[in-house]
Formats: C-alpha cells, structure tokens, sequence
C-alpha cells in the first residue's frame, strides 16, 4: 500500500507540475538548430547525457562565491549503488544501525568552522543545507526520481522538480525522505528533507539573485542497544526474529529540526568577461558586490517516558522516568561582501588575474536550553542571547591557467567568541596534462568550544566547564592525474586542546580536554584501473596518529570496486561487480542517546572483516537502476560485525533502486 501511495502521488506531482507550471520556452528555440540537431541525434540512439548536459545545468553557493559556474546533471551509472550516506566509498561512518540513526566519521576529519556552535552533530549528515540545494537552468521542466526499496528495513525517496519561470529565472523544490525500521525492536530513523530554490538573473547578467528555503525534520529511536551484547557470538541462543531480542530503551526518541532561508544577492559592476561556449560559458565579473541574509532555527530534543531498567542512562535529576530535555538556536546572519578583480582585457585563457575581497559578517544568536517535568514546568532553563562580528578577506592571484594562489582570512573581532579565527591557504600547479597537478594547502584554526563541553542542563546530564579553544595546524598535498585516474593526498594536523567525551562513573558521561597536542598524520591513493571491460576503482587511507585512544580511528581504511561494463543493443549499458570495503581493529566509541554524543568508554576493540556487496546496474536513456545485495558475505569470515559498542550493524539485505530523469 505504502508503495503503491508514492506512485500514484508522484505520478500527480508530475502532471500537476507539467500542467500548471509549462512554459512556452520551446517556441523560442524551435529554431535553434543546435537543438534541432542534439535532440535528432538523441530520439537516433545516443546518450542522453548530450541532451543533457546542454539545456539542464546548475550552480551552487559555493560555485558562486567568484563567478557563475555551471555544470551538467550527472545521468551516468558509476556510484548510483552508493546511495546510503553511511557507506559512501570515501567517507565511510561508525553508527547506531541503520540510516536515520546517529553516526559520525569513521576517518579523522575536524571541522573547519568558527564562532558559535551548539555541539549536536550525531544527525548532522542526514540534513539538508543550504550547501547542498541546486540552482538549475533548464530550457524544459526537469523532474528527477531517485528511489531505493530494500523491504521495511531502508527505503529512501528523492524528487527534484525544477524549470524556467522566465528564460533566466528558474524555480524548483526538493523532497527527500529517509524510512529505515531496522533490524531490532524500537530502531527506527525516519528523515525528511525538503526545499524550495529559485534563481533568477538579470538579462544583462549583472544582478543574480538566489533565494531557498530548507526544511529538516528528523526523528531518530534511541533502544540504547540490544540486551545481548554479543550476539554475533551466541549461535545457540540467538533467536530467529532480531526483532524479538530484547533492548534496553522502549519509548526513548530523538526529534530534530533544523530550518532556513537564505537570500543572496549579487551585482557585477564595470566590466563582464566570460569564458567557454554560449551554452557552457563562466560569467566573469571584474568588480562584484554581495549580500547575503541567512536565517536558521534550529532544535534538539531527547525524551523518554519508561524506566531506565538496564541503566542506559544516569539517574535522572529531576524524574527517573519522564525526561523531556530540549536545546533551540535561533541565528540571524548577515554578510556583505566587496570583490574586486584585476585581469588583462580581452584574453580568451585568463591569466595574471589579481583578486581582493573585503568583507563582514554579522551574527546573532539565541539560545535557550531547557529540562521539563511532566506536569509542563521547567526543572532548569538556560538562555543567552549573543552577537559576533567577524571580517572576512580573500587574496588571490592566478599567473596562469597553470598556477594560483590563494588566501582565505576569516577573524571574529568582537563579540561572544572574540579571538576565533581560520587562516587558509591554497595553491594550484599545474604540471602537464600528461603528469597531472599539484594543489598544496595549509590553514590555521583557532576555534571556541562547543556549546555542549562548557554547559549543558538536562534531566540526566549537567556541568558547568570553561575549556580552552582548540588550536589545529594543517598542512596538506594533493597530487591529481586525470589522464592515468590517480589522486593521492598527505595531510598533517597538530591539534592542542582537543575536546571529547568519556566515561564517568557507571553509566555517565563528561565533556574533557587533552592536554598536550595531538599529532595525525592522513595518507590516501586512490586509482582507477581498466583493461577492456574491467573496472577496478581501489582507495586506501592510512592514518597514523600517538593519541589512538583519545581519537579512536582505524589506522587502514580501503574500499574497492570490481565490475565489468557492458553495452547491449547499442543502447541498454549495463555494470555487474561487487565492492569491498574493509579497515582495521580499533578501539570502539560508546554512545550516550540522552546527549546525543559519542565518548571514549570501555576500551574495546572489534574485530574486522571485509564487507562484501554484489550488484548490477543497468541503463537505458534517462533510467538508470541497480540491484544490490548487501554484505553478502556474511557468515563467510563472520556472523555481523559492530563500529560502535554494543549497537550491532545491519545483516544482509537485498535491495533496488532506480534513478530516473524527465525532461522534454
């Protein structure tokens, strides 16, 4: 039924938005032989990609801070198996279970951001930013599908609907949806994302404004774990139906939300350059102004109503079974922003460009954080309202379509966190087509604590703490051959004044600090072979670090994917192989569902083996679908496997999925 329901109600949404919202773009390039020839070519057999490419592009914030960039919506087969955020290939995560469910990074990756932050990120990599919404031109309506079924375990939606208003402003909306009831009893995340964008640009070019709103809302079940703790090892006293185990927690829940606008406003001012083809072309600005308005509400709840019998959790300060604990950040930002470009007239291959930016951000918060009793009364409230004020300046030249410089200043100068800063720099060489590029980096980063170490008021939790900002050193090199399919990486951190979780008592948790520094030091290679019709993706990572304990990360990540490509019919292209991921032991983080934090407890160390997930893909035009089977080698090297203590990974699961794109 429930699929059934999704059909019908994406087979309206599409008529609906055919309908109502058509434009009367074709009338106008009816003419167009360029179309006229690409859409002959395309209803003759070849990739739609073509089609594609040309008439539905978009941008990005971030392909927007200098110029306007454009690029092609991906329809190819490569990583469309790779849907799960958990298990993408490069960014591999330790979790609670399945999708919806609490997770953070299996590798070493600080966060290179200042000023405040409220210090809840277990659910972070379910959200929808507004980093990630699209702005697309597109001469047709354009409608994306993208959905995997794999039973009442996981089942994911995407739908991307945009088109032209005018021939240069453009709308769109997103919906994306996240259903995952897991394996065991009371495991269930459920996500929804959403979000409205519209682009629109002046017909001389000069003024571009972006307008989207994204709207998050995220509910996570918290069991605590399963009561049998080692149930991959216990085949006598498993029980058929995972669901029947018992767990520790049975009404505990998460409830996040996290809502936005951003308003972005841009004007060119002198001359305009462009470079590329009509259809392809970067719009060039020599003087630039930008505003941007962005405002974010965004909340965090844990509750619970049921005793903690295997105590999951500490004793509850003010009820042993009701908690109702919740944190809300109200944040108003401001940003203008003044560009100035210095570069030779005329010149088709930009070279000897000198870049400046000026600017100031202004950011206000409101922060409150309260426990509530049953009866509806506060047993603690926090609330702070604040402000920061931080310049911002960028410094960058290119010699050449060869080499670039560039250095990023970021500087809060008054306010609550004063004294934070992020100083990054960055080069590009490049050597040859044949012997690839170089891109060197380093940053400085001087940032204040999280919200949550320094204060926290809950029914469970509740400390007053002053740290000290962490300091962390970067220096990083990247090597990139496209020609030979070779990318390869050495990043060095010093971090002082690290801040984590770990055990106290029993049963608790405390925020702590190192007090000396930590060394890390991150190598990666990644390399696509091919010979005819075998693929062979490989990446590894090797991590060294002299704090193993205190950041808990494997020392070998690899992933590998195997498959033979294959074009039948001279249209239905098709992939079959299977992928590999596999890391070393290391000691295991513990969870706390009441904070929602990761910690350093138990030293215990998991066993790893490989995971194995055989596939086929197949595509023919606009569709593209997969069939996956998921850690098909289970019971071969072992019965499951864990990446956080106690809270066991999902088994073996069949699934399908489809990647479907409609335009005219």
């Amino acid at each position: 039924m429930q699929k059934t329901s999704i059909s019908i109600l994406f087979c309206c949404f599409i008529l609906c938005c055919t309908n109502v919202f058509a434009q009367d773009l074709k009338t106008k390039v009816t003419n167009n032989k360029e179309l006229d020839s690409l859409r002959k070519k395309e209803e003759g057999g070849t990739d739609s990609v073509v089609f594609s490419s040309k008439y539905i592009r978009y941008t990005t914030h971030r392909l927007t801070k200098d110029s306007i960039q454009t690029l092609p919506i991906d329809t190819g087969l490569t990583g469309i198996q790779n849907f799960s955020v958990l298990a993408q290939p490069r960014r591999p995560t330790v979790g609670t279970g399945v999708m919806g469910l609490a997770a953070r990074s299996l590798l070493f990756e600080p966060a290179k951001t200042i000023g405040f932050d409220a210090g809840f990120h277990a659910l972070d990599i379910y959200i929808l930013n507004h980093e990630d919404v699209k702005f697309y031109q597109a001469r047709t309506p354009f409608t994306s599908l993208y959905y995997v079924n794999g039973s009442d375990k996981e089942q994911v939606l995407k739908l991307t609907h945009s088109q032209n208003i005018k021939r240069n402003w453009n709308f769109g909306a997103n919906f994306n949806r996240i259903g995952a009831n897991g394996f065991y009893t009371h495991q269930r995340g459920d996500d929804l994302n959403a979000a409205i964008f519209t682009w629109y640009q002046s017909p001389n070019k000069r003024y571009n404004l972006w307008l989207d709103g994204v709207f998050n809302t995220l509910k996570a079940q918290e069991n605590g774990s399963i009561v049998k703790e080692n149930i991959f090892t216990e085949n006598s006293t498993a029980l058929v139906d995972k669901q029947a185990e018992s767990v520790r927690l049975n009404s505990a829940k998460q409830l996040w939300r996290k809502n936005s606008f951003m308003l972005k406003q841009s004007y060119f001012v002198g001359r305009i350059d462009s470079t590329g083809k009509s259809t392809t072309q970067n719009i060039l600005p020599t003087n630039k102004i930008t505003y941007t308005l962005t405002y974010t509400n965004s909340s965090y709840s844990f509750k619970k109503d049921e005793i903690d019998a295997y105590k999951v959790l500490p004793k509850g300060l003010a009820d042993t079974v009701f908690t109702n604990d919740s944190t809300n950040v109200k944040h108003i930002q401001n940003e203008f922003i003044y560009s100035f470009f210095l570069r030779a007239k005329g010149n088709s291959l930009i070279k000897n460009e000198l870049k400046i930016d000026v600017g100031i951000r202004h950011d206000f918060y409101n922060y409150a954080q309260s426990s509530i009793r049953r009866d509806k009364t506060n047993f603690s409230e926090n609330t702070n309202t604040f402000q920061n004020i931080s310049l911002l300046g960028n410094l960058g030249y290119r010699f050449s379509n060869r080499v670039d410089f560039n250095l990023d200043v970021q500087q809060i100068f008054q306010g609550e966190n004063t004294g934070d800063f992020l100083y990054e720099a960055k080069s590009n060489l490049l050597l040859s087509k044949t012997a690839g590029r170089i891109v060197l980096g380093a940053y400085l980063q001087n940032k204040s604590p999280e919200e949550i170490y320094n204060r926290y008021d809950g029914n469970h939790y509740s400390w007053d703490k002053d740290f000290d900002r962490t300091k962390t050193a970067n220096l990083s090199f990247n090597y990139i051959n496209e020609r030979f399919n070779i990318d390869a990486s050495a990043s060095y951190y010093l971090v002082s004044n690290y801040l984590y979780f770990i055990k106290s008592g029993t049963n608790s948790i405390e925020p702590t600090q190192e007090t000396g520094d930590i060394n890390m030091l991150k190598l990666s290679l990644g390399k696509r072979f091919t010979y005819k019709t075998y693929h062979l993706d490989a990446y590894v990572v090797y991590q060294k670090t002299d704090s193993k304990n205190t950041l808990r990360t494997p020392d070998v990540y690899t992933f590998n994917s195997i498959y033979k490509e294959q074009t039948f019919f001279k249209r239905l292209k098709t992939q079959i192989g299977f992928d590999i991921r596999y890391n070393t032991p290391f000691l295991a983080s513990s969870y706390s569902p009441a904070a929602s934090q990761f910690y350093n407890g138990d030293n215990i160390t998991f066993g790893s083996k490989p995971v194995v997930d055989v596939w086929i893909k197949a595509g023919l035009r606009r569709a593209n679908l997969f069939l996956k089977y998921d850690y098909v080698n289970q019971g071969l090297f072992s019965n499951g496997f864990y990446t956080v203590n106690r809270y066991p990974m999902p088994d073996r699961l069949l699934k399908f999925g489809v990647s479907w794109n409609f335009y005219d």
